[in-house]
């Protein structure tokens, strides 16, 4: 393949631009400049091959193809006017060069307003395919890790206080278990307590259910723990925690590759952290929405009300109201109390037929439990803090909510 345009050349030295003709030899890969004089005559000048180091800008109407000679500091310029030339030129020379060095020569060369269109086209389409990417990420994680995960998580749990034991009061937390998790869920669930003065529970990935003892300790009864276990075991079944972490750890090793921080420590340091790292995420909106949907159903499925855990919800935003009143519900992890409230109510009236069904049926040892007020064990409760040590604020000092 020969192609060829009419071009002028600057050696760097002479002012006046020498007239002739380039001419790109398909077969070697190489460009031939051939100077034409007063007298029409030709003559060969100089090659250009792969191993010169081109950029290509446009000026006007023209594209300058400037090199420089190895040792040479001086600059050497050809001038041609033939756009399809040039992009012939970019193709077969720049074809070893980065994406970005390209992108960059691409823009000198081709007009800006349909450079600007088309990056922003591909950064559009990048940018969807990474969001997306990232969001289903966790579903890249064998379900067995999950537990591996929560494990690497529990000594993390030291931070929030002292594992107790209270044998009788996680017995009975285990027997509404069946009741509330999915049918030939991969999981195997268990209960921890851990000694606190906060008011509060959270699931590990893998099954592990922790209850603060604070919670329990508060609790009017089993039927508002059982709202709450429910609301726990929707994160596990739907992985929350995994999703959470996957998305972040994803969106670490994008923007790692992306700026170039690809070392092996980094990213061998970022899976070793995933078990503390776990700890430090949130739930989002979404996913506590997703765990209140997943316990409503759960409970009246079971034949167990939903209306102990909106009085649970209804306590808690009384307690805690003066705490609250003044950070905009949107930037709250949780739903609004109220809004939870009335998302458990409205499904309880939808569903009353398979509550009532379900009630009728329920075991008779589940019935006389959910009635009772759990009682714990004297190691798992905390000491309570004074009055004055808590600013003569009521002691439930931390989150409130499950």
């Amino acid at each position: 393949m020969i192609k060829q345009t009419p071009a002028r050349y600057l050696d760097g030295i002479e002012a006046r631009p020498r007239l002739g003709r380039l001419v790109f030899e398909g077969t070697h890969g190489e460009l031939h400049f051939y100077e034409t004089d007063a007298s029409s005559t030709e003559r060969f000048v100089f090659s250009l091959d792969k191993n010169h180091a081109f950029e290509i800008r446009s000026r006007g109407g023209e594209y300058l193809i400037e090199w420089r000679e190895s040792g040479n500091a001086l600059s050497r310029m050809l001038i041609v006017s033939d756009i399809e030339f040039v992009r012939l030129i970019r193709d077969q020379f720049l074809a070893h060069k980065s994406i970005f060095w390209r992108y960059a020569t691409l823009v000198w060369s081709e007009s800006l307003g349909k450079v600007a269109v088309s990056l922003t086209a591909v950064l559009v389409l990048t940018g969807l395919a990474g969001w997306i990417f990232m969001l289903n990420s966790y579903r890249l994680i064998p379900i067995a890790w999950d537990k591996k995960i929560g494990e690497q998580a529990e000594p993390g749990l030291q931070e929030f206080g002292q594992t107790c034991a209270s044998p009788q009061t996680v017995r009975d937390l285990k027997k509404l278990l069946p009741y509330l998790t999915e049918p030939g869920t991969p999981y195997s669930y268990d209960i921890q307590i851990i000694q606190s003065n906060i008011e509060n529970a959270f699931a590990l990935p893998g099954g592990k259910i922790i209850f603060f003892s604070q919670l329990l300790k508060n609790a009017k009864s089993y039927s508002e723990l059982a709202g709450i276990l429910a609301h726990e075991i929707g994160h596990v079944e739907h992985r929350h925690g995994m999703k959470q972490l996957s998305q972040y750890m994803t969106l670490r090793v994008l923007l790692a590759l992306a700026f170039g921080m690809t070392e092996d420590a980094t990213l061998i340091a970022t899976a070793a952290d995933a078990g503390a790292l776990l700890l430090l995420l949130k739930n989002s909106r979404n996913h506590e929405r997703e765990a209140d949907s997943y316990a409503a159903q759960k409970l009246a499925a079971a034949g167990i009300s939903n209306k102990p855990i909106r009085e649970f919800f209804a306590r808690i935003e009384r307690e805690h109201k003066q705490e609250l009143e003044n950070v905009p519900d949107f930037i709250l992890t949780h739903p609004a109390d109220a809004e939870r409230i009335l998302f458990f109510e409205r499904y309880e009236a939808r569903h009353s037929n398979t509550l009532r069904a379900a009630a009728a049926s329920l075991n008779r040892e589940i019935t006389a439990l959910l009635k009772r007020k759990p009682v714990l064990a004297a190691a798992c409760i905390a000491p309570q803090k004074s009055a004055a040590a808590n600013g003569g604020e009521d002691n439930n000092d931390g989150d409130t909510e499950p």
